[in-house]
């Protein structure tokens, strides 16, 4: 069986926070956890943000991959909340650290880049109305944004609120917008009613 170094290193960034600040977390603290060599650290990973990133990306927002155009968003919203609950500590000092590379930048590029291909394949073959588009960039700005005051804030509301919220919010003029759609559907409508 085929070791998973990138796993390994993420589950020791994740044990490692937990008894310490995940700012001082160093390389070699995990090299130290992992038994694993620097040189093997640096084939799988180009710093510690890039194994943060990683981290929020397998472990926070497995259903965001931009592998199936067909989801339950809500459903999938909510899994990933659960996920931020779970991982609160890690979460919130990782949304903490500034500078190159960081996670804030990371969800806010990963949620606009998965939600303009999302639309775009529910869009259909033709290119989305410019329209869709700034909407959906202005959504995924503004999901991203409530995402890190909630996480910072220490999740004042439930997992199920803010992700009705959010749905409810992105909900909003969705029916124009994709009335000239190939499926001419909503894809928000469908998970407005939960809650």
């Amino acid at each position: 069986m085929a070791i998973d170094v990138k796993k390994m290193l993420a589950e020791a960034l994740l044990q490692c926070c937990e008894k310490q600040s995940l700012e001082s977390v160093t390389i070699k603290d995990l090299l130290v956890a992992t038994g694993i060599s620097r040189q093997t650290f640096y084939n799988h990973f180009l710093d510690k943000n890039d194994l943060i990133q990683y981290v929020y990306d397998t472990y926070i927002v497995p259903d965001f991959d931009g592998k199936q155009a067909q989801m339950d968003f809500y459903e999938s919203l909510l899994k990933t909340f659960q996920n931020i609950q779970k991982y609160h500590r890690f979460m919130k000092q990782a949304c903490m650290m500034e500078g190159q590379n960081c996670l804030k930048d990371h969800i806010y590029t990963h949620c606009r880049d998965f939600d303009l291909k999302w639309h775009q394949a529910l869009y259909g073959d033709v290119p989305m109305p410019e329209a869709l588009r700034f909407a959906t960039i202005y959504h995924a700005t503004a999901s991203s944004s409530m995402t890190l005051s909630w996480i910072l804030s220490d999740m004042p509301v439930s997992c199920e609120e803010i992700c009705q919220m959010i749905v409810e919010m992105r909900n909003l003029g969705m029916d124009h917008l994709f009335k000239d759609s190939a499926n001419q559907e909503n894809p928000y409508k469908k998970v407005d009613k939960k809650g």
